[in-house]
């Protein structure tokens, strides 16, 4: 198995680019799930429920990140913000 990594976010930011970069972040990977989920109504007649489990995570993960962004605030502090993909090659049908 091969281990590639790329490098997403890797920066300090003040508080209102952080919550700018992660909150659009998380909308997008929610919003690509919730439609994963409404596609999958329309061709089967049943919700995704892996898309359906992956929002409301998304959303528990935000909130807690909406957290950290107003304690921040509060600090008046800068975030220093980093985060990789990993990516391992499977033998798995998608």
């Amino acid at each position: 198995m091969e281990n590639n990594k790329v490098t997403l976010i890797d920066g300090t930011f003040n508080v209102a680019e952080a919550k700018d970069v992660l909150l659009n972040m998380f909308t997008m990977k929610i919003n690509f799930h919730s439609q994963k989920n409404v596609s999958h109504i329309e061709r089967f007649g049943t919700p995704d429920d892996n898309s359906k489990a992956k929002v409301e995570f998304l959303k528990a993960e935000m909130a807690k990140l909406e957290t950290i962004i107003a304690e921040a605030t509060d600090k008046n502090v800068s975030l220093k913000v980093t985060s990789a993909i990993h990516i391992d090659y499977i033998n798995e049908p998608a």
